[in-house]
């Protein structure tokens, strides 16, 4: 999934960031920054703390990036990448001012976070969820943070259906399915929905 999703990212909305120098936020393990690597950009992960055990080699810098200054100089990254971290973050007005500050004139930032509306239900199941979000709260909170919104959308985490839209109605119709059938993929995947924003520094 890491690999199908930064390919669909960086030929959807990457482009013309290609080479340049990537930020991943909250970058855990590195999956996903090894993705981006992958695709051809300079990728560079911090977190929160360094996983014991990295699943690849890609450099990771440790930094509690909510309670300090991310450890870059201003304008250090062309792109800047966070999935399924805003939602664990109280002060997200500091978080984005250092989002902003370490991007480039022209950069270009990708996050996505749980939508609330489809799992209010289970948000606060993972106990360090502390900031839900909806569509409209999210861009609005990153368009006052000093970006322009270029896309914003609720996003399936099912890679067959990016290229084929047509086949949304078979993953409305899994939605619908029992909870106790969570534990196959596509249930799951067609359940919860993640919110996707991709905002320039204005």
């Amino acid at each position: 999934y890491p690999a199908e999703l930064t390919r669909y990212l960086t030929d959807r909305h990457l482009l013309g960031y290609r080479g340049g120098r990537l930020l991943d936020l909250g970058a855990g393990r590195g999956e996903f920054l090894h993705g981006f690597a992958a695709q051809g950009f300079q990728a560079l992960g911090v977190d929160r703390s360094r996983p014991a055990r990295p699943r690849f080699p890609e450099v990771v810098v440790e930094a509690d990036y909510e309670k300090s200054a991310l450890p870059f100089e201003d304008a250090a990254f062309d792109v800047l990448f966070n999935k399924s971290v805003f939602e664990h973050v109280t002060d997200i007005g500091k978080v984005l001012g250092e989002c902003r500050r370490v991007l480039a004139p022209s950069g270009r930032m990708i996050s996505m976070v749980p939508d609330w509306r489809a799992q209010m239900h289970h948000f606060y199941d993972d106990w360090t969820h502390v900031r839900p979000f909806t569509l409209v709260g999210l861009t609005e909170c990153i368009k006052s943070h000093g970006f322009q919104i270029r896309v914003a959308k609720r996003f399936r985490q099912l890679p067959w259906l990016w290229d084929r839209p047509f086949l949304n109605p078979l993953a409305d119709a899994a939605a619908l399915l029992p909870e106790r059938l969570k534990t196959l993929k596509f249930v799951r995947f067609a359940k919860e929905w993640m919110l996707l924003v991709v905002a320039d520094k204005a």
